[in-house]
């Protein structure tokens, strides 16, 4: 079977991972910070960019457990599939349909902090 819908992201775990449970499973829930950096051609200097919060469910009972142990700000290297799901909200008084993407994690791994050097373009 083909996997079309592989999505990696490197970040920074932005509070403690959540342990739910439904119909007797439990799953993780997890919100991850990924900044992409940038080399200044005029400075020769690093340049950050506004980080993007990404949402993270687990269903993997390994990986659910995993992911109990990892602490706030914990770099992560996580692979998943970008899955959308429909919900009602009500605002003003009208009922407003919205669309919401979270990534369903597959694998988690921890990532090292990589130093930018002066070479590295």
């Amino acid at each position: 079977m083909a996997i079309n819908n592989t999505v990696k992201l490197i970040g920074h775990t932005g509070s403690e991972v959540k342990i739910l449970e439904s119909g007797g499973e439990k799953f993780a829930a997890f919100s991850l910070a990924t900044t992409d950096s940038y080399k200044d051609k005029e400075t020769d200097e690093w340049k950050e960019k506004k980080s993007i919060w990404h949402n993270l469910i687990a269903f993997n009972p390994k990986l659910v457990a995993q992911l109990e142990s990892y602490k706030t700000g914990t770099r992560l290297e996580v692979t998943g599939s970008l899955s959308y799901r429909e919900f009602e909200a009500q605002h003003e008084g009208k009922t407003i349909k919205k669309k919401e993407a979270s990534i369903i994690a597959h694998k988690v791994e921890q990532a090292p902090l990589v130093k930018k050097s002066k070479e590295a373009a």
